[in-house]
């Protein structure tokens, strides 16, 4: 099978050359990468050119569309993917040379035939002026939707696989989407499997220039303070309205087993008490 890379770009020009690079020294060869830049005013798009014409499985998407949004440049490029296999890659990121291969194998060994799929690994946090920064990018690993809902957790569209069946039963697509990466997971957990591979694959570039997402605090002590000094929320707003617009689109097909937990953790995140706040 073969494997659409999603690269959205804006203003990478500091770090794409070497996220390039990682994709190109992969062990595993089958893949097309999709590039769709959200207008950027530096070099990327030269810097991606000049890769384009080196290697032929390397396209850009130029059709004049801004979406000024990483998640929305993400949701863009999946309309133009066709093969059966989909992971996301960050332009800042870099991956180890055996990334794609580990989770092509480990979703050959793990996904049910003709299942909607996805598989999911670690990786380490990574500054460029200290190096590995001691951290692993996933703390809790979701695999069924219970946790998912209930633990607060999320995973980063980085470290995914999936499948084009899990693509499809994502259709039509929620009004309101939290992140790319929330609807994929949200999707995997509600009408397939995600399974996760113990395993880091890829540096994820903190504290940096023209960060796409948020610097992540990943000390759990320090992140439990964070809470109780109203700082972040138990519940990230636009997560729990991601969740909801989820529901309420593909609610039909969810099986009644799912509805309980989703309406349990939507009771949940409406009824006030203690550990009840949403980030602002």
């Amino acid at each position: 099978m073969k494997i659409d890379i999603l690269m959205a770009t804006y203003n990478g020009e500091l770090y794409i050359e070497n996220q390039l690079l990682s994709l190109l020294g992969q062990t595993f060869k089958n893949w097309r990468l999709l590039i769709h830049d959200d207008n950027s005013t530096d070099r990327t798009v030269s810097i991606v050119k000049k890769y384009q014409f080196l290697d032929s499985r390397i396209v850009l998407i130029e059709d004049d569309i801004i979406t000024c949004s990483a998640s929305k440049n993400f949701m863009h490029l999946l309309q133009f993917s066709t093969n059966d296999l989909i992971v996301f890659c960050d332009q800042d990121d870099i991956w180890f040379e055996n990334k794609l291969e580990c989770l092509y194998t480990t979703y050959l060994e793990l996904a049910k035939k003709d299942s909607p799929a996805a598989v999911f690994c670690n990786g380490y946090t990574y500054d460029a002026n200290i190096g590995i920064l001691g951290n692993k990018m996933v703390v809790i690993s979701p695999t069924n939707l219970k946790q998912q809902l209930f633990l607060n957790t999320g995973i980063h569209g980085c470290c995914l696989l999936f499948n084009r069946k899990l693509l499809n039963e994502l259709h039509p697509v929620p009004d309101y989407i939290a992140m790319h990466d929330h609807l994929i997971t949200l999707g995997a957990l509600t009408f397939g499997s995600l399974m996760y591979l113990n395993k880091p694959l890829m540096l994820y570039r903190q504290n940096h220039v023209n960060k796409a997402t948020m610097n992540i605090e990943y000390n759990r002590f320090k992140r439990v303070l964070l809470i109780f000094n109203r700082k972040i929320g138990v519940v990230e707003k636009s997560h729990f309205l991601g969740t909801k617009s989820f529901y309420e689109t593909y609610k039909n097909k969810i099986s009644k087993s799912n509805k309980v937990l989703f309406e349990s953790y939507f009771l949940y995140c409406e009824t006030e008490n203690i550990f009840y706040n949403y980030t602002k």
